[in-house]
């Protein structure tokens, strides 16, 4: 399957929701309650400290419920104010892992229009070292994006002597890379390693962001979809060709696969906060040219190029 099509002009901001953790910006100083606390005094502590919702956790910091502004407003509605959580708050608790990108955040904050997540150690553990907002999301976004500004002209200058040997180490072989089967912790890995690399050689950073997210997209196919397999990228005259190729299973309709927000992906993949169906999509989008050719016995393989020129 051979696509051709115009594209939409990416932003800086959503080149960093795919590259900055979770655990960049999130607020680490986290207001919690045990569950014998009563709603009262969870009341107290939203009015003071402007939250509309704190976690609740176990004597080992592993969280247990949640109880937000619409438990407490219910809680004075009803007369049991005064009464202890544990016996009304939200038991099934969405949360977030601090490595996965914000990218992941965002599909979460979308899908359940919650106005906070708990973050967590790891995606297999129920300990909480954060919290996390919209409002954090775009905190982080604004000082990241001064930041780069700020270091522009510094590196320009080093990146002129380097790009050169850069260029020509790219073009004489593919940089490859394995993808493992449901590595979730380590999502985004290696489109942070492309753009990082392929950043070096002064290379239009419109053309970065398209790199990145189709790197980003890739991998997150082959570790939600298949059995595992690898990225290459390679610079060819003045394109960017980027294969992406995994073992299996492959997809049953790709027009289907190609259609914004059709998805394989498990409950349990979405409530992680992948698998929205709109990484196909959003590859089409940012490719200049794409090939995806797909069989059940023998997995899929992705062909997406990007012109220098942009």
């Amino acid at each position: 399957m051979t696509i051709l099509h115009s594209r939409e002009k990416l932003t800086l901001a959503n080149e960093l929701i795919y590259e900055i953790k979770v655990k960049d910006a999130m607020t680490r100083e986290v207001i919690y309650f045990s569950e014998e606390a009563t709603f009262r005094e969870i009341q107290l502590a939203m009015k003071k400290n402007r939250i509309s919702g704190v976690p609740i956790l176990d004597e080992k910091k592993n969280i247990i419920g949640i109880v937000s502004i619409d438990n407490v407003i219910t809680a004075l509605d009803q007369n049991y104010v005064n009464d202890k959580v544990k016996d009304y708050m939200t038991k099934e608790v969405v949360t977030i892992p601090q490595n996965y990108s914000l990218v992941s955040a965002i599909k979460k904050f979308e899908q359940y229009k919650f106005g906070r997540l708990p973050v967590t150690e790891n995606a297999h553990s129920h300990k909480i070292v954060g919290i996390l907002t919209m409002g954090d999301i775009l905190n982080r976004l604004l000082l990241n994006i001064q930041t780069i500004a700020e270091n522009v002209e510094k590196k320009e200058d080093k990146n002129l002597q380097i790009s050169e040997d850069l260029l020509k180490q790219a073009q004489q072989k593919p940089l490859r890379f394995e993808v493992k089967k449901a590595d979730f912790d380590n999502a985004g890995r290696v489109a942070s390693i492309i753009r990082n690399y392929l950043q070096k050689m002064n290379i239009d950073k419109q053309i970065l962001r398209r790199v990145s997210i189709v790197c980003y997209e890739a991998e997150m196919n082959i570790s939600i979809h298949s059995l595992g397999g690898y990225i290459s990228v390679q610079i060819e005259g003045n394109n960017i060709i980027i294969i992406a190729v995994d073992y299996g299973p492959g997809i049953p309709d790709i027009e289907e696969a190609m259609k914004p927000g059709f998805t394989t992906a498990s409950e349990q993949i979405r409530a992680l906060g992948f698998g929205a169906g709109m990484g196909l999509p959003n590859i089409k989008k940012c490719a200049d040219y794409l090939e995806l050719e797909s069989s059940m016995e023998t997995g899929t393989i992705l062909k997406a190029v990007i012109h220098l020129g942009g």
